[in-house]
């Protein structure tokens, strides 16, 4: 038997292209985190990330794909990266990670700088994304789940 484990993770902001800097579009995630076997989270700290995301005149409710690093205890950082095809067909890349802080926890587990890159990776934008604590934490703290698998 295994234990496997997930959670959600909403958040939501803006970003810009590179070519039109002072053109802030908005954008929403909406992720599951999921770790098919505890001890392999714990030695690998990866958790495979599905979803959606919402990109101002780029992707409307476009499926995701990707993973979340957990390297929270020795590096002080959770990476996220995940892919997606938008709208018209192109395939992009949203790369970016939270940074604890220990002047500003709250925050920093909660802000999500992150770099745009298009299919051959080259930058072409930059997205500043937010998890609302507030309003979401609750909902977030019932999402945790546990499952034992064979």
């Amino acid at each position: 038997m295994r234990l496997g484990a997930s959670f959600r993770e909403t958040m939501s902001g803006s970003y810009w292209l590179l070519d039109a800097p002072v053109d802030e579009r908005a954008i929403a995630v909406a992720l599951e985190a999921t770790a098919g076997d505890v001890r392999e989270l714990v030695r690998e700290r990866v958790w495979r990330v599905a979803g959606t995301i919402d990109a101002e005149h780029l992707a409307s409710g476009r499926p995701l794909r990707g993973t979340l690093g957990l390297h929270l205890v020795d590096e002080r950082r959770l990476p996220y990266r995940f892919h997606f095809a938008a709208d018209d067909g192109g395939r992009y890349e949203l790369s970016g990670q939270k940074e604890w802080s220990w002047l500003s926890p709250i925050e920093s587990m909660t802000l999500l700088p992150a770099t745009l890159y298009d299919g051959r990776g080259e930058e072409v934008g930059r997205a500043t994304l937010r998890f609302d604590w507030r309003a979401d934490w609750a909902s977030w703290v019932r999402s945790i789940r546990l499952r034992l698998s064979r």
